[in-house]
């Protein structure tokens, strides 16, 4: 089972970024477009794993509050198969310390998290081709300013049903 721990989106957010897609097709951008069911936040990613108890574990060891979540800029990764183009979100202190405490948690159930540092991103395409030189930020107003409160924490599959991709939540955590 691949596996990963995140933040579902609200519906408004995820309207949003399905418009700022839409803008993407119409520049030209050809991709793979995240499904507008799949758009999440990811916090650790474990990947491959038949340890689903043992994260939904570690999850439950999560002691926060709710806290803001709030877009910033959006950006991209250049991969050799095409780059990742994402919308950024800002490290606030309160999603920062939830993803500190998660992984922590995570290494304690035996783990091994990725190693990189955490950049906090809502993944809009991968394998992305744009015409002539087009960056995510050279296309202002795609992407409006959003905010939510978060108010939990999921566990997430990511599946093949019928031929498509989807996360799944496994197990959630409320934060109080």
């Amino acid at each position: 089972m691949r596996l990963f721990l995140g933040i579902e989106l609200p519906l408004f957010w995820r309207e949003a970024l399905d418009r700022g897609a839409a803008g993407l097709r119409r520049a030209g951008v050809r991709a793979n477009f995240t499904r507008t069911d799949n758009y999440h936040l990811t916090l650790v990613f474990l990947g491959e794993t038949h340890r689903a108890e043992a994260a939904a574990a570690a999850l439950h060891q999560v002691e926060a509050s709710p806290f803001p979540l709030r877009s910033a800029s959006p950006g991209c990764f250049s991969k050799k198969g095409g780059d990742i183009w994402w919308l950024g979100v800002e490290p606030l202190p309160g999603l920062m310390a939830v993803q500190r405490q998660l992984e922590g948690a995570l290494r304690d159930a035996g783990f091994s998290p990725e190693g990189r540092p955490y950049r906090p991103h809502i993944t809009l395409a991968r394998k992305v081709r744009s015409p002539g030189g087009l960056e995510p930020l050279t296309l202002p107003g795609l992407f409006p300013a959003l905010e939510a409160r978060v108010t939990r924490l999921t566990l997430f599959s990511s599946e093949r049903v019928e031929g498509v991709l989807r996360y799944l939540p496994v197990d959630r955590k409320s934060l109080m």
